[in-house]
């Protein structure tokens, strides 16, 4: 009997043991519960990354993109259809790309896509590069009055876009007759923190120098056909490498200019041809850019969707090989109109072109010649538009 009573006491004994450890687990638990995301705030590494992250976010909104981000200009005293010829042609890109191996890696291997843009290697990734010209001319001189390339670039990865950036290039005629080029930053789209702000730097940097590089080959070594033989060979290494050719000709202040512009009334400078590119001064005030002018707005984002509607008509009608030979005609119409200047005709059945040399043409080239023949067109249409109106 006692040893059946001493094991039933030992059993309620195990019970009671049993349910004090449960009761205070269960305290346990709710507390650490309640007290653990109050100790997790208290933690100065997470109240680090979390004000990191929020710095860093903050940070990337102010400066990971940008409007009007640069805007240089200068003044040439150049005819105004070869300046058109200049912005229009593939001349400016040898410049934009300051070495000609950039050129190659970038431009070379460019293929066309559906819309008739050019795809080629990215930062990192693939680039979309696309572009339009708009232009202007004077009826009562007949010489073109404006000319504006619009240039966007956009950087892909996995689909994901990187970067995205719209630069206009081009000139206008002002009101006492003098003609001012201007290359101009129109946006600067960043999506990703750090390497926005890095690229961002990077053009605003690299833009000064083909400014500056642009209007030294412009106002003293370009357009110098039917001149002497060495003429000619400093017109095309100014074009082709402005950093190897100014090494070879050009001291130290010509490079200062460049840095930090030039002054009116730098005699020692002026004796030596730098650059025209002006900061301060008079020509502190800007005027309104052609793009900048809401009319003028609205005829590119007409003449963008005119591009895309055409390209999309000529896509539906034809199959791809087709459309490739139809596109290497209009880029040699484009061509001799521009280089050779005589007239051709307008049916492009009659036009030559080998295709074999069209297949492995710069893409590049032939896409800025294309940019030429649509605003060809569409000036051409233009005027018939408005005699029926």
């Amino acid at each position: 009997m006692m040893s059946m009573a001493s094991h039933r006491h030992m059993a309620a004994s195990a019970r009671n043991a049993a349910r004090q450890l449960a009761s205070a687990a269960t305290r346990s638990s709710t507390t650490a519960a309640s007290t653990a995301p109050s100790s997790q705030f208290r933690n100065p590494n997470f109240i680090l990354g979390i004000g990191s992250g929020l710095l860093l976010a903050g940070l990337h909104s102010a400066t990971g993109s940008a409007n009007d981000f640069y805007d240089y200009r200068f003044k040439s005293p150049k005819d105004a259809d070869d300046l058109a010829s200049f912005y229009g042609g593939e001349e400016l890109m040898e410049l934009y790309c300051v070495f000609p191996i950039v050129g190659q890696i970038m431009m070379r291997s460019a293929t066309f896509d559906d819309t008739g843009g050019i795809k080629t290697q990215g930062f990192p990734g693939t680039m979309e590069v696309n572009m339009v010209f708009s232009d202007d001319v004077n009826e009562d001189t007949g010489e073109t009055d404006w000319f504006n390339k619009r240039e966007r670039f956009k950087n892909t990865l996995f689909g994901y876009t990187l970067w995205d950036m719209v630069i206009n290039f081009g000139f206008q005629t002002k009101d006492d007759g003098s003609r001012e080029c201007y290359h101009a930053g129109e946006y600067f789209h960043g999506n990703v923190p750090i390497l926005s702000q890095v690229m961002l730097l990077i053009f605003k940097v690299h833009a000064r120098w083909v400014v500056w590089s642009t209007e030294h080959h412009v106002n003293h070594y370009a357009f110098s056909s039917g001149t002497t033989d060495e003429e000619e060979e400093m017109e095309e290494e100014s074009r082709a490498n402005m950093p190897l050719f100014l090494l070879k000709n050009y001291a130290w202040s010509d490079l200062t200019a460049m840095l930090f512009g030039y002054k009116e009334g730098d005699l020692s400078r002026a004796e030596k041809q730098p650059s025209f590119l002006l900061l301060g001064g008079k020509d502190s005030e800007k005027d309104e850019l052609p793009f900048q002018k809401k009319a003028i707005q609205i005829r590119i984002s007409e003449d963008i969707e005119a591009d895309k509607q055409a390209m999309k008509a000529l896509s539906s009608k034809y199959c791809p090989e087709d459309v490739k030979k139809i596109l290497a005609r209009r880029a040699t119409i484009a061509r001799r109109r521009t280089n050779a200047k005589h007239e051709v005709s307008g049916d492009e059945d009659d036009v030559d072109v080998d295709e074999e040399a069209a297949a492995t043409s710069d893409v590049y080239v032939m896409a800025t010649e294309l940019a030429a023949d649509r605003a060809m067109r569409r000036m051409t249409r233009r005027p018939t538009g408005a005699a029926t109106n």
